[in-house]
């Protein structure tokens, strides 16, 4: 995993990853989470949000098995993780504290990829699916495969980052 610090200066903080796919900071900016999807594990260090020093890797989520590998990741307000199931049909909403999970949602497509919070008040759970790979059965069987859906939830999602550098100009979201 690398950082572009604000001098773009590529800065490499995990070596040894083999698919880097969901990562989140927790609301207070003290942890950033991470999966690297083979290892069907969520990573917690230790942020510091002035230096960008990640420190203390810790596995605070093991994947279950037979549910898929995690993928893209989003977190809420409450500081809970949304997770999207590659081969699990499904988004789950994980306490990273404890390592429970809290709720399942089945989405109707095989390859769940990504989720990130929208909308006007963030509230929307956008859910992003692939099709790829899938044989005749497997698309017969999750015909909105491909498909990008829309869940309206109860939990309000944390705001996205922008880069920030007076040469390229990039405004908050």
């Amino acid at each position: 995993m690398y950082s572009l610090n604000n001098n773009l200066q590529v800065e490499k903080k995990v070596s040894h990853v083999n698919t880097s796919n969901g990562i989140a900071w927790s609301p207070d900016d003290t942890y950033l989470y991470f999966i690297d999807t083979p290892t069907k594990k969520v990573v917690r260090f230790h942020y510091d949000i002035h230096t960008g020093v990640i420190s203390n890797p810790t596995d605070v989520i093991i994947f279950p098995e037979n549910e898929g590998l995690p993928d893209g990741m989003t977190i809420d307000v409450e500081g809970c993780l949304w997770i999207a199931h590659w081969g699990g049909s499904k988004i789950t909403r994980w306490n990273p504290l404890t390592g429970e999970q809290i709720l399942s949602i089945p989405i109707p497509a095989l390859y769940v990829t990504s989720c990130t919070f929208g909308g006007p008040n963030l509230t929307d759970l956008y859910i992003t699916t692939a099709r790829t790979r899938m044989t005749d059965a497997e698309l017969k069987q999750y015909p909105h495969a491909g498909g990008i859906f829309r869940i309206q939830m109860n939990v309000k999602g944390c705001p996205t980052y922008s880069f920030r550098h007076e040469t390229i100009g990039a405004e908050t979201l």
